[in-house]
C-alpha cells in the first residue's frame, strides 16, 4: 500500500503462487517488468535465468518469465515449491473466493475477499501485531480480508488467518485480535466511514456489527483449535458493545489447482 500511494507512477507486486518474482511498473500508460534482487532468488526457487533489470512487458524478456512460469505450474501440477508454503495456501484460496459457484468445492458459501478496483486484493494493514498469540504494537496484517453474504442476503466481513497445511502456531487467538483490532477501527478510526467503503460496503456502519474470525487449517489440528477456541470464549469477550465476533474454523485440503473445505464453516 506504502508503494501504491506514489503519483508517478503504478507499482506492483508480481507472485507465483504468493512468491514475488518482479515488480510491475505502469508508466506514461506503459508496462514494464521489473527485476530488483529478484535474480538469484528466482535462479534458486524457480531456476530462471533473467538478469535483475527493468524490461518492456511487451518485449521478449518479459514473455520469456511468462512462458516460464506457466511451464513451471504446469509441471510441477500446481504444488510448486515456494519459501513460503502458507503464501501458495493464500493465493490458492483468493482463487477460490474470485470463483463464481461452487467456491471451495461448496455451493451454498458466498464469499469474495476485499479488492481493490475489484482486481487486486486488499492484504488489510493493522497497527497491532497478533503472530505470537497476544496483542503487541507493531505491523500487523490480516491474511484475507473478505465479505460473507448469509443466506438472509446480509454481509459480513470475515477475517481468514491461514496455516500451511499440518502447521497451527497460535491461529485462532491471531484471528480474534486481528477482528477486534479491525472492529476498533471500524467504531473509533477518524476514517471509519471510509475504511467501510473501501471493504465494498455503500451503507453506513451499522449499529450492530458482526465479524467472522476464521482459521483455515489442516483437519490433523482440529483438536488444538477446538480447546484454543474453549480458551477464548472463557477468556475474551465475543461482544463487544452491541457487536459481535463469530469464531469458525475451515478445515482444509490443497488440490493442484484448488482448495476444498470439508464442510462449509459457518453452518457449525
Amino acid at each position: 500500500m506504502t508503494k501504491a500511494k506514489s503519483r508517478s507512477r503504478a507499482f506492483f507486486s508480481l507472485r507465483f503462487f504468493g512468491q514475488e518474482i518482479a515488480h510491475l511498473i505502469v508508466k506514461n500508460k506503459e508496462v514494464f517488468l521489473q527485476l530488483k534482487g529478484h535474480c538469484v532468488k528466482n535462479k534458486q526457487w524457480f531456476e530462471l535465468s533473467l538478469a535483475d533489470g527493468v524490461y518492456s512487458w511487451r518485449g521478449q524478456e518479459a514473455q520469456f518469465l511468462r512462458k516460464h512460469f506457466k511451464n513451471l505450474a504446469f509441471s510441477m501440477k500446481g504444488m510448486p515449491k515456494v519459501k513460503s508454503p502458507e503464501h501458495r495456501i493464500e493465493s490458492k484460496f483468493l482463487v477460490e473466493m474470485c470463483r463464481g459457484a461452487g467456491k471451495f468445492g461448496l455451493d451454498s458459501l458466498r464469499i469474495q475477499p476485499v479488492l481493490i478496483a475489484n482486481k487486486f486484493p486488499l492484504q488489510m494493514p493493522l497497527p497491532i501485531s497478533a503472530n505470537t498469540g497476544f496483542p503487541k504494537a507493531g505491523n500487523g496484517y490480516i491474511d484475507i480480508l473478505a465479505r460473507h453474504r448469509l443466506k438472509n442476503n446480509k454481509t459480513r466481513l470475515s477475517v481468514w488467518e491461514l496455516k500451511k497445511p499440518d502447521a497451527y502456531q497460535h491461529a485462532a487467538s491471531q484471528a480474534y485480535i486481528y477482528s477486534v483490532v479491525l472492529l476498533k477501527m471500524l467504531r473509533h478510526s477518524r476514517r471509519a466511514s471510509e475504511w467501510f467503503k473501501l471493504f465494498g460496503f455503500k451503507s453506513r456502519i451499522p449499529a450492530s456489527l458482526e465479524i467472522e474470525a476464521v482459521v483455515a487449517i489442516s483437519r490433523s489440528r482440529e483438536e488444538r483449535f477446538k480447546r484454543e477456541i474453549s480458551f477464548l470464549k472463557e477468556s475474551s469477550p465475543l461482544k463487544i458493545g452491541k457487536d459481535f465476533i463469530k469464531l469458525a474454523g475451515a478445515y482444509y485440503r490443497e488440490k493442484a489447482q484448488s482448495i476444498i473445505l470439508e464442510k462449509d464453516p459457518f453452518l457449525e
